[in-house]
């Protein structure tokens, strides 16, 4: 074989090599797209008036009582993606309306799966020296009897809504003192599997794009 030859061979060889390194990497790309870890494209989130942060923020251990008077730690959020809304009974527009919203929107889910882990709906109470264990569980169960709601000490749930970036303040009636109301954030806050907070929708609601995003995030590896 002359020099020719064997140059001409060895141009062969490395075209062949470099085809075979693209397709592996088309092909690497393909497979990645399905099988690797899923993510969300953030201007579709946003047109849905949701947010995701690139990482999850971990919170102070927070200790409740829920609507059955049971305690309830920082631990039992871990699981599945959990829908944390923030307000209180004597509401008299947004927490029934974005609860009843919450409610028709589970109604439309995929049922659980092994690939698809039921999302949860937890009320947290910004008025708690009224809202009881007592007075939350008819309320709570009256939109969905798998939402849970939870009550502590005031300032527990201030330290934890300040960290989930949903504030609230006690609004006294000027004209009788001892009656008074509670401004609050009306967004909702979202934690992950792992009982991070991984971000938050805001509100107004539209029940088609609450749904399409519950649908999108639970869909996301954990």
């Amino acid at each position: 074989m002359n020099d020719h030859q064997v140059s001409r061979n060895r141009g062969i060889s490395f075209t062949v090599i470099g085809l075979l390194v693209v397709i592996t990497l088309i092909v690497g790309g393909f497979v990645r797209q399905f099988v690797g870890p899923k993510q969300l494209d953030p201007n579709w989130l946003e047109a849905h008036g949701t947010y995701l942060f690139e990482l999850p923020r971990e919170f102070d251990p927070v200790v409740f009582t829920d609507k059955d008077r049971q305690t309830f730690t920082g631990d039992d959020f871990d699981g599945a993606w959990t829908l944390v809304f923030f307000g209180f009974t004597y509401c008299p527009d947004i927490c029934p309306t974005t609860l009843a919203q919450l409610s028709q929107v589970f109604k439309q889910l995929k049922p659980a799966s092994e690939a698809l882990t039921a999302p949860r709906v937890v009320l947290v109470t910004v008025d708690p020296a009224r809202d009881t264990p007592e007075h939350l569980k008819p309320y709570i169960e009256h939109f969905n009897p798998t939402f849970n709601a939870l009550t502590g000490e005031f300032m527990d749930i201030h330290r934890f809504a300040t960290q989930l970036n949903t504030p609230f303040r006690k609004v006294i009636d000027p004209d009788d003192p001892a009656q008074y109301t509670v401004d609050h954030s009306g967004n909702i806050a979202l934690l992950n599997p792992y009982g991070d907070y991984a971000g938050f929708i805001k509100a107004p609601f539209d029940n088609d794009r609450l749904l399409r995003v519950i649908e999108a995030i639970r869909t996301l590896p954990h």
